[in-house]
């Protein structure tokens, strides 16, 4: 399916009008989802950490390896508050400030024109990471990561097997130095690569049935996982099945629907693929209120480039291809462990520049040779 637009909006546009959507992301945070977001938020306790001297994160002896993501994370906010900030207000304000100044340039790196569906996704992006991520929260260090992705993706100088490598490498480090799930994520954009390269870009033309193929291929990925960890590492395989057992009190709380009970691999497997399904086009959510509309469409036209993106691997730019690659690995990742939907789009709006690139909204320099195949692919189908 082609979208057609006549219409474009310009990047500027949307830049020059960017103080009144994190103005406005902030009013929505401050009114209708205080109670949820700000007064429930785990920046409360890095504040206390940041601001008590006999803290852990104090203690010069305690290394990074040592601490749990929170702690990462109070450290470095501390590290950077050249201010002297107190408050946790005071502080919001401070990373909204620097984490959009790094979105700006981002956004100066895109196209000039963006399409009328792209221009909604990219101002329904500086919405959600100014309702849900940018402030003192584990989010905005997560991103950071992935702004490394995106530079790497982007790069003109590295050729695109090299930005693989360095994607992975990337995620793995964030495993190492962050958090130690990230490390699924690394391993499951391995796994999507090949199931890509396997099922869909050695087809001549995607069916069906391909389709079910490659969701199959996800499903054995993760049943070998299960097995894997159960016999290798039964503290990791007890943790990941207990995160996808449990039930938090969360309105929108991910539960399980077929079964809870690990000891049936096969139906906790298939529990897995509706799992992502879920994710990916959260209808769910609609019963809940209007004002879980905005993230519904926001999902959905998530779903949708990464649906086109998949259709159109084999006429896609390889570098755009590595963002692909990245994507699936945070999703089939996230699957086994997010435990409601308002920590799903937290953690999936830290991967914005990596989205704003299966969004096409970045423009590759097209290679002679990438030109020539595009060529002599139009001269076959007769264009």
């Amino acid at each position: 399916m082609k979208v057609k637009q006549d219409f474009y909006v310009k990047t500027t546009v949307i830049v020059v009008s960017m103080l009144f959507l994190i103005l406005a992301g902030k009013a929505v945070r401050y009114t209708i989802m205080k109670e949820v977001l700000v007064d429930m938020s785990i920046g409360h306790g890095m504040l206390g950490a940041i601001n008590d001297e006999d803290s852990v994160i104090n203690d010069e002896e305690v290394s990074a390896d040592e601490l749990d993501a929170s702690r990462k994370s109070a450290r470095l906010f501390k590290n950077i508050n050249i201010f002297e900030l107190t408050t946790y207000e005071e502080f919001e304000v401070y990373i909204t400030i620097l984490w959009n100044i790094i979105l700006l340039v981002i956004i100066f790196s895109l196209r000039k024109r963006l399409n009328i569906i792209q221009a909604i996704f990219l101002v329904l992006t500086i919405l959600v990471l100014n309702i849900f991520d940018f402030n003192l929260a584990k989010e905005p260090v997560q991103m950071l990561y992935f702004v490394l992705i995106y530079a790497v993706v982007v790069s003109k100088s590295l050729k695109d097997n090299f930005k693989y490598i360095l994607s992975f490498l990337i995620l793995y480090w964030a495993s190492v130095s962050y958090r130690p799930y990230y490390i699924l994520i690394a391993l499951f954009m391995l796994g999507a690569s090949w199931i890509c390269k396997t099922f869909i870009l050695m087809k001549d033309k995607l069916k069906f049935s391909d389709i079910m193929v490659v969701i199959i291929a996800l499903g054995v990925g993760y049943f070998i996982l299960l097995m894997v960890a159960k016999v290798a590492m039964p503290a990791e395989y007890t943790e990941l099945v207990s995160v996808r057992a449990r039930e938090t009190r969360a309105k929108t709380d991910i539960s399980n629907w077929i079964t809870d009970d690990a000891s049936n691999p096969v139906l906790f497997t298939l529990d897995y693929l509706v799992m992502l399904v879920r994710m990916m086009i959260p209808i769910e959510l609609m019963t809940f209120g209007p004002k879980y509309w905005p993230y519904v469409a926001y999902q959905i036209m998530v779903t949708f480039y990464v649906v086109m993106a998949l259709k159109n691997i084999k006429k896609n730019h390889k570098s755009k291809n590595v963002a692909l690659y990245v994507y699936l690995g945070f999703l089939c990742g996230s699957a086994c462990f997010e435990p409601d939907f308002g920590s799903w789009v937290r953690h999936e709006a830290a991967v914005a520049p990596v989205l704003f690139i299966l969004a096409d909204m970045y423009k590759f320099k097209q290679s002679k040779t990438e030109m020539q195949t595009k060529e002599l692919e139009k001269i076959e189908q007769g264009e």
